[in-house]
């Protein structure tokens, strides 16, 4: 059991990392995160504790990483835990599918969009129409980024990484 535990430990990490670094390669692309589609494989597998974390700290660690820890580093982690925490509870419910994975991201992006833009809003004092229309073009390329990650890369990282099973080393063998 202690090898199952550790196995899922370290796929989660390894996603943390995949996710970090497809950040870091798509930087000079506004918006365009890795999150949502990586998160979602791990909260259908693993549930909505699990899909929280993941995202509170792939939201985090990218922050950190790009020295652009702030208040909203907070916020913004707190709406990606929610929609991971939202993730865990819907689509284990349902089969595997790129379209189920997409659609969630969609429906998640413009949420998590209308959340951190006034949140952000408030934070730096703007007038909300000024937030509400320099937030379109933003949830455009977050859109994009987000659905796009969802509908191409979830469905591989979970049957090809998240889903796939590796055996346990068998004790008889191993002398």
């Amino acid at each position: 059991m202690q090898f199952v535990k550790f196995r899922d430990a370290a796929k989660i990490v390894s996603g943390l990392v995949l996710c970090i670094a497809a950040r870091l390669a798509l930087m000079p692309l506004p918006n365009v995160e890795p999150i949502m589609g990586v998160m979602l494989p791990y909260a259908k597998k693993y549930g909505a504790a699990v899909g929280a974390l993941f995202a509170l700290l792939a939201l985090a660690s990218i922050d950190f990483v790009t020295g652009r820890v702030g208040l909203w580093t907070l916020y913004c982690g707190f709406a990606y835990a929610a929609l991971g925490f939202a993730a865990g509870k819907y689509l284990p419910k349902h089969a595997l599918s790129r379209w189920r994975f997409a659609g969630f991201a969609a429906v998640g992006v413009v949420a998590y969009d209308a959340v951190t833009a006034l949140a952000f809003g408030l934070q730096f004092g703007q007038p909300l129409w000024a937030t509400a229309l320099a937030q379109i073009p933003f949830t455009a390329m977050h859109l994009l980024g987000g659905v796009g990650f969802a509908f191409i890369a979830s469905p591989l990282l979970s049957r090809y990484f998240v889903e796939a099973e590796t055996e346990a080393p068998d004790a008889a063998a191993a002398g």
